[in-house]
């Protein structure tokens, strides 16, 4: 075996910048309204957000407690990911910006690996000189378990009076307070997260458009696969192979929500709906949702099986001028509600029966409905700069099937990014 002298022979690793998603100044301004000491998250969107820490072995849910970021509001305490040893070589192609602490998985044989590494055993590859660097300069923080790694920094880093936690999963929360004692108040973080989220950051945004550009081109595959006589799963897996091409993973049994015909304006069973075949005439609904590096894109669309009949073209000239009516009217400082009630009133002012209409603004990101807090969701919420927000708009007729249409946008101060690039019209099929 190689001595740690033959790392020198080896070109130097670089790894990449770490990027953070989180929008400090606001997060620190939530933080102080709720008078909370620091956030804890260990579930997967939390624990993105905060770190940027997503392994395989985080996703797939290997094992539970496995990684957390701790974000402390005060200055001079360092936000701090913890996590196993086992995915001390990710941290190292895929840095976290913020500090690291490692606890011990000694249950795998990756923890003797990193032992004889930072020996100076193995074949002098790019990685084993920054890899043993990384074990020795973490080695002091080094903990036996994740809990021990959590206590040790609260009792470290943070304050020793009493302290306000905000934990994303109150389980965990619990955990911690019975290894801590009743200095930490142990509240629900989930609604100071969703509220921090709300606003994008510039690298939030720029995942969220390249998901979109990966569901769009997924939406465009499902629309070329509507042929008469052919499976509504033909459908389906042609949206589900472009969507794994480009990097993404749909959602729910087959990432679309809705399917052909008068019935397809329904949610329906989908063994039932995969069954069906395209006949002529029927409108498809296209409503399409996948994640992307777990950023949410959700696109919507209409195709024809052959050309519209004169109805369906109605119901989509409808559809068409009430996202027009929203988007033109959007822009920081308005309130969701208003938006629907612009889009409402065209289906008011049209010929279509307007209780089949349904108009909904929704932000987008690590959830598909990432609205801050649940009264948003019932209530509208008034738009800030850089949110991302979805405008879908969906007429069903029980004779003639439905129309839908969403669009992706960016709130700025002035009005609206568009970022959907595909057509506001209707997908003719085969």
């Amino acid at each position: 075996m190689a001595q740690a002298e033959a790392y020198e022979d080896i070109s130097p690793f670089v790894p990449p910048e770490p990027v953070c998603f989180v929008n400090h100044d606001r997060a620190k301004a939530i933080m102080a309204e709720d008078n909370l000491d620091a956030l804890f998250a260990s579930e997967d969107a939390n624990l993105y957000y905060l770190s940027g820490h997503a392994p395989d072995s985080v996703l797939a849910h290997f094992y539970e407690p496995w990684a957390c970021a701790i974000y402390p509001r005060h200055d001079g305490i360092p936000p701090t990911l913890i996590t196993g040893e086992y995915d001390m070589t990710y941290c190292l192609t895929h840095p976290t910006w913020m500090e690291a602490r490692y606890y011990g998985t000694e249950w795998t044989a990756i923890s003797t690996m990193l032992k004889k590494v930072h020996g100076g055993l193995g074949i002098g590859t790019e990685l084993h000189k920054p890899l043993q660097n990384l074990y020795e300069s973490t080695l002091p923080k080094r903990q036996s378990t994740y809990f021990d790694a959590v206590v040790d920094f609260i009792e470290t880093e943070m304050p020793k009076g009493n302290l306000r936690i905000g934990f994303d999963d109150l389980r965990m929360g619990g955990e911690v307070q019975e290894k801590i004692g009743s200095r930490l108040e142990v509240v629900d973080g989930k609604r100071a997260f969703r509220r921090i989220r709300l606003v994008k950051t510039e690298p939030e945004i720029e995942i969220l458009k390249q998901g979109m550009v990966v569901n769009e081109n997924a939406v465009r595959a499902a629309g070329a696969a509507v042929k008469e006589g052919h499976s509504c799963m033909e459908m389906v897996n042609a949206y589900r192979d472009a969507v794994q091409r480009g990097g993404g993973k749909w959602l729910g049994e087959r990432g679309m929500l809705f399917g052909a015909g008068p019935d397809g304006a329904f949610v329906l069973d989908h063994d039932y709906t995969e069954r069906m075949t395209f006949e002529r005439g029927q409108g498809v609904i296209l409503d399409c949702i996948c994640l992307y590096k777990l950023y949410h894109a959700d696109s919507a669309r209409t195709a024809c099986v052959g050309e519209p009949t004169n109805y369906q073209k109605m119901m989509h000239e409808v559809v068409k001028e009430a996202i027009a009516a929203g988007e033109s009217n959007l822009k920081a400082g308005t309130h969701s509600s208003d938006l629907e009630r612009m889009g409402m009133e065209v289906f008011e002012k049209s010929d279509l029966p307007t209780e089949g209409a349904t108009v909904i603004y929704h932000p987008i990101g690590l959830n598909v409905f990432d609205f801050a807090t649940p009264e948003d969701a019932a209530s509208g919420w008034v738009m800030e700069t850089n949110t991302m927000v979805n405008f879908e708009v969906f007429y069903r007729h029980p004779e003639h099937g439905g129309m839908h249409m969403e669009d992706t946008t960016r709130v700025t101060e002035t009005g609206v990014e568009r970022f959907t690039t595909l057509p506001h019209e209707i997908i003719v099929a085969g």
